[in-house]
């Protein structure tokens, strides 16, 4: 079977870097051998020079890669801060609303209180409205049942 490596790909890319720095490794401790022995022709330094300046590049480009996917981390860390202290200033003000409207409901039930205490202070639609109202307020109702309850 033919496995025949794409080199448009980005497997067959990254499989194309990792067979030539394999090669170039393999060449360094042949070349490291033999400087070891004392014997490296003028061929092998030259091939010994050129390998470590292509790793000493490769390095390069995957440490700038590096500093470039750390700045786009440190992007998106900002990002979900930011994120998450709107979502705590949002819930902040939910809860100043909620407040607000619960004290609404409250005076909204005295006001039909007094109402009903008064009895003909207020004529039978006023109240029938600031029933409606104060239901709609406390969420007993929905505002198109609440439409529909006054438009009697």
């Amino acid at each position: 079977m033919n496995h025949r490596t794409r080199a448009d790909s980005r497997r067959g890319r990254i499989a194309v870097r990792e067979a030539d720095r394999d090669a170039r490794r393999d060449r360094f401790r042949l070349l490291l051998a033999r400087a070891d022995r004392g014997v490296l022709s003028a061929e092998d330094r030259a091939q010994l020079r050129g390998d470590i300046e292509a790793e000493v590049a490769e390095c390069d480009t995957f440490r700038r890669s590096a500093g470039g996917q750390q700045a786009a981390a440190m992007r998106l860390r900002n990002r979900v801060e930011a994120a998450e202290q709107a979502i705590v200033e949002a819930e902040a003000e939910r809860d100043r609303h909620a407040g607000a409207a619960t004290e609404l409901t409250e005076r909204l039930d005295t006001v039909v209180q007094l109402s009903r205490a008064l009895g003909d202070a207020l004529p039978g639609d006023e109240w029938h409205l600031a029933d409606a109202i104060r239901r709609l307020c406390s969420g007993e109702i929905a505002p198109e049942q609440a439409l529909a309850d006054t438009a009697r």
